[in-house]
This record gives C-alpha cells, structure tokens and sequence, in this order.
C-alpha cells in the first residue's frame, strides 16, 4: 500500500534535519540525495539546492506555474539547474527563526506545480471568460489531466 500525502516528507525531513544543525552551529554536511516519488517525479537535492525535473509535466509550465512558484519561494527559487525544471535555493546564513513554513512550501513543490493549472481556470470561470473552457495536460502516456 502507497500513503499518499499532500506533501514530500523525504524534502522535508532532510531539510529540516540540515537546518536544524546550522541553528545548533553543528558542521553543515554535505548533502546528495536523488529520489524518485511515488508518481514518477524525480527529485535532487545537493547541499540545499532542490531540483525537479517534470519531464513530460513540464506542459503545466504553461499554465501559469512560474507565476505561482514566484509567489509561493520568492528569493528562494532560482534559475534551475541543467536537466531540472524548477530549483530552489536555500542560503544556510540567511534562514528565517521559524523554518517550519519553508520546509513545508519546499516539500510542497509538485503540488505548487499542479496548483497553477486549477488557480488559472478557477479565476476564469470566476471572470466568466469564454474561449478559456479547459486544460487538458498529457500527463503520461496513458493519462491527460482535464481542468
């Protein structure tokens, strides 16, 4: 049996585990670590740079995604690294006190992904626009996504 949960442990519990050592002045340690979740998406983490590639999920890209990712990580989304879609970027001498809502937007990141496509058809239906009925994402080869 899979548990699925709305958001990604693995990211937030070595996140939190690495920050929580900055903040007790331990020794930063390097950190490598490249895992796959259960729906196929591929993650990496190298010291505090996260990356996801989405592969053929990148078609949400075009829905608005960057804007949400915008608001959603700020600063701390970055150019992504080379074979990545989205990175992000944590300054280990420039962490906020709490790092309880980072942690958990980080581990958030395919959701925020996804999260741009339902945002934009919601706003119009809301706006009452004709022409903009539905999204319709290939998602894999035997799945399409219709918003």
């Amino acid at each position: 049996m899979i548990l699925l949960e709305v958001s990604n442990h693995i990211i937030e519990e070595t996140l939190m585990l690495k920050f929580e050592n900055v903040a007790e002045e331990k020794k930063p340690e390097a950190v490598e670590v490249t895992f796959v979740d259960f729906d196929g998406v591929l993650y990496h983490i190298f010291l505090y740079n996260i990356s996801n590639p989405n592969g053929d999920k990148i078609k949400v890209m075009a829905h608005g995604a960057d804007e949400l990712l915008k608001r959603v990580y700020g600063s701390y989304l970055v150019n992504p690294e080379s074979g990545y879609n989205v990175s992000l970027l944590y300054h280990l001498e420039n962490l906020p006190a709490s790092k309880d809502t980072i942690v958990h937007q980080a581990g958030m990141l395919e959701q925020n992904c996804f999260a741009s496509v339902f945002e934009k058809y919601f706003q119009f239906q809301e706006e009452g626009k004709k022409g903009e009925n539905r999204a319709v994402i290939h998602y894999r080869n035997d799945e399409t996504m219709y918003v």
